[in-house]
């Protein structure tokens, strides 16, 4: 039995332990695959004020220009768009069978400053991004060579159709390489200058307003990020006096982005420092249930040595099998490991975006946790082994038993405390991070009835549908028709789904009568919205009227704004009628809509950020997103959106379908992947302390059975036996909770000094995490303790005596 716990509590550190070490290889050590040297790539990003922004077409160009040059610290920047297309592998096959993919418009040294060769064939030539549309060909992934070529090595100078263009395939990706944003995978990358031949907005190519664009550079071996930063803000600031649209805006170099996994890292850091206390949990186990195993054995290890075996053998001989419980306990956690692999996925929120975050548990990783797993039982099983030995002496040569050392209870009892203050620190941990998710989800996030709000997108541009007026009466025509589905309580359509991850537009802003102050920003996130929008989504209008059909393209352009909007430019006085200036555009507010939260990466409890919404009627888009409000599950109603969208449309497919709850739960998912692995750890932990503290009260009740039966022959009633028994259990538990309250405490100031935006700083609120952590300890301490309590006190006198 004790064997078998053994494996098992080592199955489970080696298995969790893996799987964090996996993620981290995926998202922190290695977060963009099959680049070398990723350490020494930067990325180049605008400022303004303290926000950090992609790049514009044109800026890029000049930066470029600007630093050809200059130091060689700053030289060689490439740069790179995304890009959902519809593909077609063969000329005959109709725009419908296309197959979705995402994509990458690059620059022409975009693999080389990567260092990335292709598998076959080759990379972008040096002109291939030097006149717009005039370099149809393409660098496909090894996913996409293997899914639509079969992997056949003749690929090269085959036919692509990319939203209705062709291409000719010159490369492929090796195998490893899926893309430069760290848990996406793209399946195609393309000369930037073939944007304008993909897309009707032409215009993103020309404007410098529109920062589309991630650059990126690579160190020279002598370089250093701070010089770079230095020559960056120079460049920038040269930019700025250039060109107007610039103004206020300034350039810097910070280490290579790669995208929002980022921001994970800190927690997975700390998810695998939790493991580690895991591990010692587990390792303090393990050694007192050697000690109990060995104590089981003391009669048949006395005899061997009474018949001539040499203590350095029996201790090889328990080491040996201490080693095949590793061995097994390695083999079965990384049977757990690849159970959960991928598992990380289960958390995500859903998104259109090609995500791709395996669990990456590779040769390296087998190795790591396989050296931590014979490490560990080894090294904490050589001192049972030898106490083990030392006892089975005493007793060959005595003929009985003795009761424990005070040396052994002392080393024991401190194992124990040890396990009660890592169990504790971990429940804290685990605790706390369910309270902030509960506290987040309680947040007021700006719509209602998310669960019930079907959201899908429709994307003009990989249907091959061009004109504005065109797309604005298709989706006129849809929402119409989606409204009148049986289940359906509303239908509209806008560009930018709350809290998600596409649909970001900003535009900057001038306000009429404001002087804006020095490094303020004015570029603001907007929606463009159909009429019914802010009914289908619950949104309160506190002032004048929302966007409805008279909005169109020809009339007045109009805007609503929200709360944060009025009162940051206008005070307690009237937004209706007020102008906001966008471009060589005039808008005139009509309407102010309560505050939501829009951007997933600022923090949820922070106040609401200025935010425009205009009419999708006089600001078509090209990927506009469906909203649904249904009577009942959402998701039911998907045949039937697409249905109505393929009677409207044929050409038009229904992307992504999900609710808005799912779409919009981006904020939440650091705290869930912590929480949900937290709470497993912790009560794992939870557990080990409980078989730790049995072990122990186990080994202790063995021990000193003579003892036990001499005291009960005398007269010691047997509920006084358990009292005693209970009490070296609370002392042991006791000590160690009070040493974890401190730990505990100590972890959450980390927490909140590193992970503010998950943790706040330590408050009364978290009283409560620290009450139930030591209430359930408590409680799992006393059952703990009570088993072999009673079984001692159940102990017959006569028999205790005489089998000593």
């Amino acid at each position: 039995m004790a064997s078998a716990t053994i494996v098992l509590c080592l199955a489970f550190s080696i298995g969790a332990t893996a799987t964090v070490i996996a993620w981290m290889e995926a998202m922190v050590f290695r977060p963009v695959r099959g680049v070398p040297g990723l350490d020494r790539l930067f990325s180049v990003k605008v400022t303004s004020g303290d926000d950090e922004s992609n790049t514009s077409y044109p800026a890029y160009l000049d930066i470029r220009d600007e630093t050809r040059a200059g130091s060689p610290l700053f030289r060689g920047l490439a740069a790179f768009g995304i890009r959902r297309y519809n593909l077609r592998v063969s000329g005959t096959a109709s725009e419908r069978d296309a197959e979705p993919v995402w994509g990458i418009l690059a620059s022409s040294n975009y693999f080389d400053v990567l260092r990335v060769k292709p598998l076959i064939g080759r990379g972008f030539l040096p002109n291939e991004d030097a006149t717009p549309g005039n370099a149809p060909v393409a660098i496909i992934s090894y996913a996409l060579w293997q899914r639509r070529f079969a992997g056949d090595p003749a690929v090269l100078g085959r036919m692509l159709w990319v939203n209705g263009r062709e291409l000719t395939i010159v490369g492929v990706a090796p195998a490893e390489f899926i893309g430069t944003i760290s848990g996406l995978s793209f399946d195609l990358w393309m000369p930037v200058t073939m944007q304008p031949a993909f897309s009707s907005s032409a215009p993103i190519f020309e404007d410098r307003t529109v920062r589309w664009l991630s650059v990126f550079g690579r160190l020279e071996p002598d370089g250093a990020l701070e010089s770079t930063r230095a020559e960056a803000q120079t460049v920038g600031t040269r930019l700025a006096a250039m060109h107007l649209d610039d103004r206020d805006r300034g350039l810097t170099a910070r280490s290579f982005d790669v995208g929002p996994t980022e921001r994970l890292a800190p927690l997975l850091v700390l998810m695998l420092a939790i493991n580690v206390l895991v591990l010692l949990i587990v390792c303090t186990n393990v050694a007192n249930l050697l000690l109990l195993r060995g104590a089981g054995r003391q009669h048949e290890l006395s005899v061997r040595l009474a018949l001539g075996a040499r203590p350095s053998r029996i201790v090889r001989q328990l080491m040996t099998e201490s080693l095949l419980l590793a061995v097994a306990g390695v083999a079965l956690g990384l049977a757990l490991a690849a159970w959960g692999e991928g598992s990380i996925t289960s958390v995500m929120p859903d998104s259109p975006l090609p995500v791709s975050v395996g669990s990456g548990i590779d040769l390296r990783v087998v190795i790591v946790v396989a050296l931590v797993g014979v490490v560990t039982l080894v090294a904490f099983g050589l001192a049972p082994a030898l106490r083990a030995v030392r006892a089975a002496g005493v007793v060959s040569l005595t003929g009985g038993t003795r009761g424990a050392t005070s040396s052994g209870a002392r080393l024991r009892g401190a194992l124990v405390g040890a396990q009660f203050a890592l169990s504790l620190a971990v429940l804290v941990t685990a605790g706390i991070f369910l309270q902030r998710l509960d506290e987040l989800q309680r947040v007021e996030r700006g719509f209602r009835d998310a669960p019930h709000i079907l959201v899908a997108t429709v994307d003009f541009e990989i249907a091959g549908i061009k004109g504005d007026p065109r797309r604005q009466q298709i989706i006129e025509r849809i929402v119409q028709r989606l409204a009148t589905i049986p289940g359906t309580r509303a239908a509209s359509a806008g560009t930018f789904v709350p809290l998600g991850f596409l649909g970001y537009w900003s535009v900057e802003t001038r306000v009429d009568g404001y002087v804006p102050k020095p490094g303020e920003s004015m570029t603001f996130l907007t929606n463009r919205v159909t009429p019914g929008y802010f009914d289908t989504l619950g949104i309160p209008m506190l002032h004048g009227r929302a966007i409805d059909a008279t909005d169109r393209d020809g009339s007045q352009d109009v805007a609503v704004v929200n709360e944060a909007f009025a009162r940051r430019f206008w005070g307690d006085g009237d937004p209706e009628g007020r102008t906001i200036r966008t471009g060589d555009r005039e808008l005139m507010v009509i309407g102010v809509a309560a505050n939501g939260k829009y951007e997933f990466t600022a923090p949820l409890d922070d106040p609401s950020p200025p935010f425009i919404y205009l009419p999708y009627a006089q600001w078509v888009g090209s990927t506009p997103v469906l909203h649904v409000l249904a009577d009942g599950d959402p998701l039911a109603l998907v045949p039937a959106v697409r249905r109505e969208v393929a009677a409207v449309e044929p050409l038009l497919s229904v992307l992504s379908p999900t609710t808005l709850e799912r779409y919009s739960s981006v904020p939440f998912f650091p705290l869930r992947i912590g929480a949900t692995v937290l709470s497993a750890l912790g009560a794992a932990a939870l557990a080990l302390a409980a078989l730790g503290l049995y072990a122990v009260i186990g080994y202790a009740v063995t021990q000193r059975q003579r003892e036990t039966g001499v005291r009960m022959a005398l007269g010691a009633t047997p509920w006084r036996l358990v009292g005693e028994f209970l009490g070296e259990a609370g002392r042991y538990a006791g000590g160690g909770a009070i040493a974890g309250v401190v730990l505990a405490a100590i972890v959450v100031a980390l927490l909140s000094r590193d992970l503010p935006y998950l943790v706040p700083r330590i408050t009364a609120s978290h009283a409560g995490s620290f009450a139930v952590a030591l209430g359930a300890l408590s409680a799992v301490a006393v059952v703990a303790s009570l088993i072999p309590a009673i079984r001692a006190a159940r102990v017959n006198p006569a028999i205790a005596l005489r089998a000593d």
